[in-house]
């Protein structure tokens, strides 16, 4: 069985792989959940599940300095640097990510993730 931090893991790294799956966005975004990425703002479920329709899929996804942190049994914190790249940009994305998962109904769903600048050390 799954230990709670790889599925949380996954889960998470999913947001990126399936960025471009607005099937993925609805059933693993929660219905109250929020996500905050400036100059955005703030990006409720269906303003979610609707631009990951129109999105491109990301490449050359890393994830580095993980720290995931139970909360409640219920409830569990992810803070990382995330990189990533989609056709057409110059330079990868790149930030600092938190994001909190809360269980519900026995499924884990992404509640809250905020995502700042970050430049990668070389």
């Amino acid at each position: 069985m799954e230990s709670k931090k790889d599925t949380i893991l996954n889960l998470e790294k999913g947001f990126w792989e399936h960025g471009n799956d607005a099937d993925f966005f609805k059933e693993n975004f929660d219905d109250d959940g929020l996500n905050v990425i400036e100059p955005m703002g703030f990006i409720d479920k269906a303003g979610a599940v609707k631009m990951s329709s129109q999105a491109k899929p990301w490449k050359n996804v890393k994830m580095q300095d993980v720290h995931v942190q139970e909360l409640t049994p219920d409830c569990v914190s992810l803070a990382y640097h995330g990189e990533g790249s989609q056709d057409g940009m110059d330079e990868p994305y790149r930030a600092t990510i938190s994001s909190v998962y809360v269980r519900r109904d026995g499924k884990w769903r992404l509640a809250l993730t905020s995502h700042q600048p970050w430049k990668a050390q070389k």
